[in-house]
């Protein structure tokens, strides 16, 4: 893909506080200004969170390596989801940090295996949280100054959060202020006891999912998956458009699934700047205007399973697996030519059984220990639920994903390449500062659309 010269859009670009580097200068989202201000349509929630700690929210780390504990619970978590699905899409991410919430009020081994899952302490994964949520809240900030209509339209993205409490139930107040500090969010109070005013907060909490993602996740939480028994609801939800600095040619092409079978599908064609090569995959990069999110794509060298496991087997590794493959893309320079067909895809899952596998059973157990959220152990998750949605057209991608989590109580210069995926392969959207994978998935079958 051509490179944007320097212009006057890059001179305002540097001219600007950017994220690029450290987003301390940025101001810090005001508490529940971006993801608790709306009323629902219903009006099952108030503009303001009924219970807050009277904080402000932390201001941001540096951006560089704020996705480092991202990518290794990317790489195992979508090296467990289930490899039946043809073609699949998830944000690892989101359900992260929808855990991270939760795992901020936990205690003794329940807090000890999220931790150990998750990546890092629960004070090290809330800090990356609230620098990432606040890393992609700038992305097109320095486009939309320039108010260039000739220009595609400038990039946005997001990664909101939203709580849910049983009203009369009493919380402890370090965990409203941790809530304030490193979420933005304070709680909202509605009654799960009664069916009425459960099925309405329901309505309420997947009309606020809908509204942060464009609309791309309209029903998140499913009817009968709240409960008299629920007292808390736990959300992510993650939203990211973005334009290629140059459409992408289409034309016809064919597909070849893993059962080799051949489908006729549309391709898009185009060139790249980037290339990476190991012994189980290639890849390179579609940059998006502005240069703030980007678009891997993967092709296995051999099986699409054995790209997925060795990532998962190198995520305790810093540094290895997918992680290695971001930076290796953006540390390259080559002249890459690629096809990909055009791909609009849908998936939603409970993540409960992939992430016990994982090894966090006990959040999910008798035995949990939440204590720093009531200040008795008297709350288990449930379950955690995410859908996502991706769609890939020669204009750009956009992307979607939310999470819930419900609680009841008791390299060197290369020559020119080529990568035309004309077979199962991987993708991952990520943030390219941070290298914080945001959507990832494979695509075993583009004809088979949501």
């Amino acid at each position: 893909m051509a490179t944007i010269p320097p212009s006057p859009r890059t001179e305002l670009k540097h001219s600007l506080v950017r994220r690029r580097t450290v987003l301390a200068g940025a101001s810090a989202l005001p508490l529940a200004a971006v993801n608790l201000a709306a009323c629902t349509p219903k009006d099952a929630f108030r503009a303001e969170p009924n219970l807050s700690a009277e904080l402000p929210r932390a201001e941001p780390g540096p951006a560089e390596g704020a996705g480092s504990r991202a990518a290794p619970f990317t790489a195992r978590m979508l090296g467990a989801i289930d490899r039946a699905e043809v073609n699949a899409v998830c944000s690892p991410l989101s359900a992260q940090v929808a855990l991270i919430m939760a795992g901020m009020g936990a205690a003794g081994s329940t807090r000890a295996q999220m931790e150990e899952v998750l990546g890092g302490s629960m004070e090290e994964l809330a800090e990356d949280a609230n620098t990432l949520s606040q890393l992609l809240a700038t992305v097109g900030d320095a486009e939309r100054k320039l108010d260039d209509d000739e220009a595609p339209e400038p990039a946005r993205a997001s990664l909101v959060n939203g709580t849910w409490l049983q009203e009369g139930f009493e919380v402890q107040q370090a965990y409203l202020e941790d809530l304030a500090t490193w979420f933005g969010s304070g709680l909202f109070e509605a009654d799960f006891t009664d069916d009425a005013t459960r099925e309405g907060a329901r309505e309420g909490i997947n009309d606020w999912v809908a509204e942060s993602t464009n609309d791309l996740i309209e029903e998140l939480l499913p009817e009968g998956i709240l409960t008299a028994d629920t007292r808390l609801v736990l959300v992510n939800a993650l939203h990211l458009k973005a334009a290629w600095p140059e459409e992408l040619t289409k034309g016809g092409g064919t597909f070849t699934t893993a059962g080799g079978e051949e489908r006729s599908t549309e391709m898009l064609h185009g060139s790249t700047s980037t290339w990476y090569e190991d012994e189980t995959c290639r890849a390179t990069t579609l940059g998006t205007y502005g240069e703030d999110l980007a678009l891997a794509l993967v092709q296995p060298v051999g099986e699409l399973a054995e790209v997925l496991d060795v990532w998962a087997e190198a995520a305790p590794e810093p540094g290895s697996g997918l992680a290695a493959l971001l930076s290796g893309l953006e540390a390259s320079q080559a002249a890459t030519q690629l096809t990909v067909p055009a791909f609009d895809i849908a998936w939603e899952s409970s993540l409960k059984g992939t992430l016990e596998s994982l090894g966090m059973t006990d959040a999910f157990g008798s035995g949990a220990d939440f204590s720093g959220i009531t200040g008795a152990p008297d709350l288990v998750i449930d379950e955690v639920v995410q859908k996502a949605v991706i769609t890939i057209d020669e204009q750009g991608m956009e992307a979607a994903a939310a999470t819930a989590v419900i609680m009841t109580e008791t390299s060197a210069q290369m020559p020119d390449q080529e990568l035309v995926l004309d077979s199962p392969f991987l993708f991952i959207a990520y943030e390219r500062t941070s290298l914080a994978p945001l959507v990832v998935g494979w695509i075993g079958d583009p004809t088979q659309t949501r």
